[in-house]
């Protein structure tokens, strides 16, 4: 294999800040929204709150010291001294198996307590070896073995005294921990250090030694806390609490939506917002900061990387805070979008229709669903009075306008002749039957078809897809080029339509199976996926597409009520990212809904072969929300039934409109 093909071979596989390690200078894009962290200012905690994919733990590698001070830059600025990030990620298995077991709960308090001391004193003395082995000139390694830590044995008299041996001594009393908690009744206990105080300690000793660092603060920053135990989330709340820039030392957490849990500290207080902590969410910072501009900035770094393009952008920009001005400037932001769109290019709508038209099996299909309407008119009219080639777009919508009684057959005709004739028409006028229906009907035609839909295709819809999710962008990508190797043995540069299509469906099927590891309610989450995936895809399927694209859904009133278990659901899918929650824009008066509609991550859109834009929203009554939460198998296929009959559509014309469920029957 050549260097350019393994290079090709490899680009976007790494989508998780996992693979990076913790030093990401290299990888990291400095976010649109990063200016909004107030990392300069920041004397309070933090919450940094997104569903996976987002870039939580990419950002928070990025403010760790590992990044911060990394080898890797030319010159470290005074900025970065000041702030010193110490990144944690607790062992999830580990953390809960901290509980019971004959102990009683103080005891496991003071074990995640001594956790605490172990894992952050280990960080903050690490930061001390990234910053001497940096470009910093304040600090060197003579520095490093110079210092003495005697004042921890205040603490704990066996505790020693140098750099080398105190970084020892921690590291063994993590392994003395981890023994004893595996084996709880044959292990001795150890001798529990005090949690935050002894970081706090550590810090002092730290700042009072080194002068370079008097004016530090170090943050703390936990990823995924909400694997956490309660009373260990209390103990890590009580940090939050009363962190103090005095100390030197604040603590900052990293959770998926609606995770957060019960604010309680090991005290009579609680937490609260303002007050105690600031609140940014990744995921809407980057749905409102331009994203696919974002986006494309990944990507093209990706390309770089990896040797397969020149430098179409200022990499040292990209890694710049001060250049996010310039980066946010509208010609910057059509060149990387002009760059990217290149390397994986969409097809526009006037595109589709013609394929439709220059694909035998669909322009027959077409031509058979307009026949199979015109019954309907009592109507004898030529199938071929419909098909316009030189306006495909309104050709491939007649099926639905002539399955509507509002309209008849002799109005279709003269509509599409004014058309024809560049006459006011309400193809494109202000009725505009193209754009509300489109891409719908163009759905509807590849439903059945082999071949995926180029709708999918391209970066646009890429970044729709993700919706604002990385990882999943990365994946999509990923799965293009892989497509494309599968196509030629060594692909350009440019991905083809199709084949970013095919990359799509397969990248869609893969996270949808990943549902079913989504914490306790996986399997349930799962089912209740393909549930919601096949109402909406038979939603699509209405032959008159007076509601097309529909996308979301919201919950009126029905003969039960929603309770704890279903809201608690709904929440639960939220914190996944397999539904979205978004306040209620519009409202229907008869169903007065509750103020929140919920969208089906976009991430899943190809595989039911449904639309990824928001547009048309399906009102339920609570009776279909609690069957598709937890109904059986039966009365999800009833009440799909129902809907089918209501929107007239004929099972027997997509016979796969139920292998969705089949699945998870079969699961």
């Amino acid at each position: 294999m050549s260097a350019e093909s393994a290079a090709i071979r490899g680009l976007f596989s790494k989508n998780r800040a996992e693979e990076l390690g913790y030093d990401v200078w290299e990888d990291f894009v400095i976010p649109p929204f990063y200016d909004r962290l107030d990392l300069t200012e920041a004397r309070k905690p933090r919450i940094i709150v997104g569903g996976r994919g987002c870039g939580k733990t990419m950002l928070l590698r990025y403010l760790s010291h590992q990044t911060m001070l990394s080898q890797k830059r030319d010159k470290i600025p005074e900025e970065a001294t000041r702030h010193i990030g110490l990144y944690w990620r607790a062992d999830t298995q580990f953390v809960n198996a901290m509980a019971k077991r004959d102990k009683a709960d103080d005891v496991w308090e003071s074990a995640f307590n001594h956790l605490v001391a172990l894992e952050l004193g280990k960080q903050a003395l690490a930061s001390l070896q990234s910053l001497a082995g940096s470009a910093c000139p304040m600090f060197q390694n003579p520095d490093l073995a110079s210092m003495d830590f005697g004042r921890l044995r205040a603490m704990d008299l066996a505790l020693p005294t140098t750099y080398g041996a105190l970084c020892d001594e921690l590291e063994s009393r993590l392994w003395h921990l981890q023994g004893w908690v595996n084996d709880i009744r044959k292990v001795s206990e150890p001798r529990f250090l005090p949690g935050r105080q002894f970081v706090i300690a550590l810090v002092k000793v730290i700042k009072e030694q080194v002068p370079a660092l008097g004016d530090t603060i170090f943050f703390v920053y936990l990823d995924e806390y909400e694997n956490l135990r309660q009373y260990q989330k209390e103990i890590i709340h009580t940090c939050l609490k009363h962190s103090d820039a005095d100390d030197g030392l604040i603590f900052n957490i990293a959770v998926k939506r609606n995770a957060l849990g019960v604010p309680h500290t090991v005290g009579p207080e609680s937490i609260a917002q303002i007050h105690d902590w600031r609140y940014h969410d990744l995921e809407a910072y980057l749905l409102e900061e331009n994203f696919p501009v974002f986006a494309g900035e990944i990507l093209l770094l990706n390309l770089c990387a990896a040797g397969i393009i020149a430098r179409p952008i200022s990499i040292e920009d990209l890694r710049d805070p001060g250049a996010l001005g310039q980066r946010k400037s509208p010609e910057y932001a059509k060149a990387v979008l002009a760059k990217v769109r290149k390397v994986f290019p969409g097809v526009s709508q006037e595109e589709l229709a013609k394929g439709v038209f220059e694909t035998p099996e669909l322009l027959n299909r077409l031509r058979r669903w307009i026949k199979r309407a015109l019954p309907a008119q009592a109507s004898r009219s030529d199938v071929e009075r419909f098909l316009r080639p030189t306006h495909p777009k309104a050709s491939v919508i007649v099926p639905a306008l002539l399955h509507r009684s509002s309209l008849r057959t002799n109005d279709v005709l003269e509509e599409l002749d004014k058309l024809e004739q560049g006459k006011p028409n309400r193809f494109t006028g202000r009725t505009n039957w193209i754009h509300n229906n489109f891409i719908g009907c163009v759905l509807n035609l590849y439903e059945p078809y082999a071949r995926a839909c180029p709708f999918y295709a391209g970066f646009d819809a890429f970044c729709g897809i993700a919706h604002g999710n990385i990882r999943h962008l990365l994946e999509l990508c990923h799965k293009s080029v892989q497509q494309a190797l599968r196509d030629q043995a060594c692909p350009d540069v440019s991905m083809t339509p199709q084949q970013e299509a095919e990359a799509a469906r397969a990248a869609s099927a893969a996270f949808l199976g990943e549902v079913r590891a989504f914490g306790p309610l996986g399997n349930q989450l799962y089912s209740f996926a393909l549930r919601l995936g096949s109402l909406l895809a038979l939603s699509h399927k209405r032959p008159t597409q007076s509601e097309p694209e529909v996308s979301h859904f919201s919950i009126g009133r029905g003969k039960q009520q929603i309770g704890s278990a279903e809201s608690g659901f709904l929440q639960e899918a939220v914190k996944w990212s397999v539904l979205f929650e978004e306040k209620l824009t519009k409202q229907k008066e008869r169903l007065r809904p509750a103020g929140s509609e919920y969208v089906l991550n976009p991430i899943y859109a190809p595989y039911f072969h449904i639309t990824y834009r928001k547009r048309r929203r399906l009102n339920i009554t609570s009776d279909d929300a609690i069957v598709l939460i937890h109904g059986t198998y039966d009365q999800v296929k009833a009440m799909l039934r129902r809907y089918s009959k209501r929107w007239s559509v004929d099972l027997n014309s997509h016979p796969t409109l139920f292998s969705h469920l089949e699945q998870e029957d079969e699961a």
